[in-house]
């Protein structure tokens, strides 16, 4: 990760809710005018986070989020998966139980789960979006449609997909995958 990683906008970012909160603020009161710095803030905050020579920061990491904790929320490792999302504060982690902090012994493996074969901007930016319209879809009904965009990546209506304890579960006990697979589990 680099600094200039923390300015980059990718093109359907918004879709995922965080316009739709900052718009919406200003209807429950809030000025629109501190809706722009807090922006402006979180933006600013984010700058320093995508620094991979910064190390950590000792007692800091309990209410910040500090460059270390960010670089386990953009890791692909298994060990690192689905952690760390506050933008500024960590607490809530903390307090839910998504907080992760980076081992020295396991440096944080940059990239997707499952890398993209192409070059193809259109098919890298929106594939992912792609499949989610597609489960939508196929949906039987509007608790599986709501379960494919609120529950955690890889949940399956029937209990066929890998969510990220899944694949925990599969790494410190092999033969889950296995009996899983033969249709025995």
């Amino acid at each position: 990760m680099t600094l200039s990683a923390a300015y980059r906008f990718g093109w359907t970012g918004q879709l995922t809710g965080s316009l739709l909160f900052f718009a919406l603020a200003p209807l429950f009161g809030m000025p629109p005018a501190i809706v722009l710095v807090l922006l402006s803030i979180n933006l600013l905050y984010q700058f320093w986070l995508h620094a991979t020579w910064i190390p950590r920061l000792g007692p800091l990491e309990w209410i910040f989020n500090t460059p270390s904790t960010h670089r386990v929320h953009h890791a692909s490792n298994l060990e690192y998966l689905d952690a760390n999302y506050g933008g500024i504060l960590i607490v809530f982690d903390r307090m839910f139980g998504t907080y992760i902090p980076e081992r020295r012994d396991l440096p944080c493996r940059y990239g997707l789960v499952t890398p993209v074969d192409t070059y193809n901007l259109l098919t890298i930016e929106f594939a992912q979006w792609r499949t989610l319209w597609g489960d939508l879809l196929a949906a039987r009904s509007l608790s599986d449609a709501l379960g494919y965009l609120l529950k955690p990546p890889g949940w399956r209506p029937n209990g066929g997909g890998e969510t990220t304890e899944d694949l925990r579960q599969q790494a410190t006990h092999p033969m889950v995958r296995k009996a899983r697979n033969s249709g025995t589990g």
